[in-house]
This record gives C-alpha cells, sequence and structure tokens, in this order.
C-alpha cells in the first residue's frame, strides 16, 4: 500500500517537473525557431553595429 503510494507520488512529482521543462524550453524556443532553423541552414545574421554615445555617455568619460 505505502509502495503504491510513495510511486504515484514519485510519478507525480517527476512527471510535473518533465512537463514545466518542456514548457519552459516551448516558451523559450518557439519565438526563435525560425532564426535558429535559418542559422542552421547556413544563413549567417548580419554584424551588431552597436548604437551612438549619448551626450550623457560622452560627458560622464570627460
Amino acid at each position: 500500500m505505502l509502495h503504491d503510494v510513495l510511486t504515484g507520488l514519485a510519478l507525480t512529482v517527476f512527471g510535473s517537473a518533465g512537463a514545466t521543462a518542456i514548457g519552459v524550453m516551448h516558451a523559450s524556443l518557439a519565438p526563435q525557431w525560425n532564426r535558429i532553423c535559418r542559422l542552421a541552414l547556413g544563413n549567417v545574421e548580419p554584424a551588431f553595429t552597436p548604437l551612438p554615445a549619448t551626450s550623457f555617455a560622452k560627458a560622464a568619460r570627460s
């Protein structure tokens, strides 16, 4: 009896942890899926150009 309860508890805990992990992976990968496929196919993205320094940053350096 106790063995069945502990088995059910273990399956519930690990099942919910697995469902949470799958949900987090889906939420983080789904918005980027097109980008991931383009990169896997060899389409390199253009280089990032940094934003120009603001007047506040220029004043802080001087």
